[in-house]
């Protein structure tokens, strides 16, 4: 009797630590969408406004053993650019990119329903749908940014975020820093703004 119920025992811890190290190890899917606080930084750049855009997408983390540690990545919808207004001229671009981020992090459980975590990476995006639209006394133009010289629709660069776990929500803001001139030495500055939902 005393061999059975250590062995069940052990059994039973041996199950417990096994179930424990898988789910510690499953990838957490999530689903998220946002705010882009776009702008553009470069010489010449400095009075150019900001522009308030969205931000969906899809994302998972992977934990690297159980320290912590994780690594992730997603695909992403977001609003880029910028917009200024000037003696009754208001110019603004809108690019729509499609976006792979890709990130290393930690995160930290404060307790059983509470984690924080902070995140490290790099971005690369391409602009699907864009368009440079003028407005002046009422009347509105606009360019597909395809057919605009010198704008590169391709962007890439580096970026970094903190963010709060409440069960399966997330609130997350992210800094973007783009390396890419994307028109006329202008490279990509924004900020991301997004609640998620781990499913």
């Amino acid at each position: 009797m005393a061999v059975a119920l250590v062995c069940s025992t052990v059994s039973a811890q041996l199950v417990t630590s096994s179930t424990y190290k898988k789910q510690k190890s499953k990838a957490v899917w999530y689903v998220k969408a946002g705010l882009d606080i776009a702008g553009v930084s470069g010489d010449g750049w400095d009075e150019v406004g900001n522009k308030t855009g969205y931000v969906v997408g899809l994302a998972f983390d992977r934990p690297i053993g159980g320290s912590g540690v994780f690594w992730g990545m997603g695909l992403q919808l977001a609003t880029k650019g910028f917009k200024e207004s000037e003696s009754g001229v208001e110019v603004s671009l809108n690019a729509n990119k499609l976006e792979i981020p890709l990130n290393f992090g930690y995160k930290y459980n404060i307790n059983d329903d509470i984690a924080v975590d902070a995140r490290i990476g790099g971005f690369i995006n391409y602009d699907v749908f864009g368009k440079f639209k003028m407005s002046m006394d009422g009347e509105e133009e606009s360019v597909d940014l395809g057919d605009i010289e010198g704008y590169d629709r391709l962007g890439a660069g580096m970026q970094f975020g903190v963010g709060v776990w409440y069960q399966s929500l997330n609130f997350n803001i992210t800094y973007q820093k783009g390396f890419v001139e994307q028109f006329e030495g202008g490279k990509e500055n924004n900020w991301m703004i997004s609640l998620g939902y781990a499913f």
